[in-house]
């Protein structure tokens, strides 16, 4: 277990000092950490658009798909030998005309070093946001979900996510007390919007 995901678990069920349900709710979870994932900015990228706007079940089933078409895994843009095949891979796949115009799009782009992955990483959120919003397919949810799994930055959460929105409402009802939540659990915000994604498994149900 990594100490210092220990340590933030710690700082988070602490802010929790007024919030009963919530701390409890958090214990259940345990200690949360953040792995880096084994894919290249363009496959994560990929993987975020298939996952838009349909279940997890779903995106999964899509995504397996789409790695046993390129034979890989944990495929890589390396692993694309260009658009041509790249885009029969998406045919095969089954995604709508928009996904693989988005998919297709930002393949160009990294090709082209528009996107520029070790130029994102030097950038604070705010910036990677302007830079990355600006190609289709990639909204502020995609943004957020790149920073956390891909770029593993600590605070980040995500306002527009549906799950989080009902697990915030029902955690309010159930203390009884509104509370806010970026002032109160800052600067580890990215750790605790994967507590309210475990615990809205036994709190929406």
């Amino acid at each position: 277990m990594n100490n210092n995901f220990k340590k933030i678990n710690d700082y988070i069920v602490s802010k929790c000092y007024d919030l009963p349900i919530f701390k409890s709710e958090i214990k259940k979870n345990g200690v949360i950490s953040l792995k880096k994932t084994k894919l290249d900015l363009f496959s994560f990228l990929t993987k975020t658009i298939i996952s838009q706007q349909i279940s997890d079940k779903v995106a999964e089933i899509t995504w397996e798909k789409y790695c046993l078409n390129i034979k890989e895994q944990n495929p890589r843009i390396n692993d694309i030998p260009d658009q041509v095949f790249l885009k029969k891979v998406l045919d095969v796949v089954g995604l709508s005309k928009q996904k693989k115009n988005y998919i297709i799009g930002i393949y160009q782009s990294i090709i082209l070093n528009k996107i520029n992955i070790n130029l994102l990483q030097k950038m604070n959120d705010e910036d990677f946001h302007r830079s990355l919003i600006k190609f289709r397919g990639i909204g502020p949810w995609t943004c957020n979900m790149t920073l956390i799994f891909f770029c593993n930055r600590l605070n980040i959460f995500l306002n527009d996510d549906l799950v989080i929105k009902k697990v915030m409402s029902r955690l309010v009802r159930i203390e009884k007390k509104e509370f806010e939540i970026k002032e109160r659990f800052s600067p580890f915000l990215s750790i605790l919007t994967l507590h309210l994604w475990k615990m809205s498994q036994r709190i929406l149900q």
